[in-house]
């Protein structure tokens, strides 16, 4: 019987080197693809690999196994918000959704990823007001905000004030909650990266 990902964790914040040696090569070769499957820069994706990869022996932490001691579906999300983090560009909290250009990194395999993620928006936003919540579904599904505003009658403001107050609340739920996905090194640049991962698997 396969030992699970959780087990390897484990031994692995005890600096077992066996244990690493295993779980890198289970997952060396799906990370090294995944990666090179969306910035297409050999270069830049071995980068961004030796850098997890120093950064996971430092702290097993950053991964999280499921219920069945997986961390594939985690790991994959740590390496895409990395990848974002080369996309950095410093805009506006009040950035309209449609104006985002960041290169999608959603993929048809996506699907277990897309679930989870969904779940942390929704239950980031649970204490929302049904306004608020609809208003940032709608915009985040890039219905304009003039739509939004017709179709739940209120002002285009008030849509862009809600859509801004739901990715506030959002990432503050994530920081406190999985602060190892995002490093907060920017409040702008953080806020715009994980808009375009939000929208990015929405509409996929």
């Amino acid at each position: 019987m396969q030992v699970t990902d959780e087990i390897l964790l484990k031994a692995i914040e005890d600096k077992d080197e066996k244990a690493f040696s295993q779980f890198y090569e289970r997952y060396s070769r799906t990370i090294l693809c995944f990666v090179l499957s969306k910035v297409h820069h050999r270069e830049a994706a071995k980068e961004i690999v030796q850098n997890f990869w120093v950064a996971f022996w430092e702290n097993p932490r950053i991964l999280r196994p499921n219920k069945n001691g997986n961390v594939k579906v985690f790991m994959l999300q740590y390496l895409r918000f990395r990848i974002y983090d080369m996309y950095r560009i410093a805009v506006p909290e009040t950035i309209h959704v449609e104006e985002t250009n960041i290169p999608s990194v959603v993929t048809a395999d996506a699907g277990i990823e897309k679930k989870e993620l969904m779940k942390i928006v929704r239950d980031a936003l649970r204490n929302s007001s049904s306004l608020t919540q609809d208003a940032f579904w709608m915009r985040a599904n890039n219905v304009s905000a003039k739509e939004t505003a017709m179709k739940l009658n209120t002002t285009t403001q008030t849509v862009h004030n809600k859509f801004s107050h739901s990715l506030a609340t959002i990432r503050k739920y994530i920081k406190k909650h999985y602060p190892e996905l995002i490093k907060y090194s920017s409040t702008n640049i953080t806020l715009f990266t994980f808009i375009a991962i939000i929208c990015d698997f929405i509409r996929g």
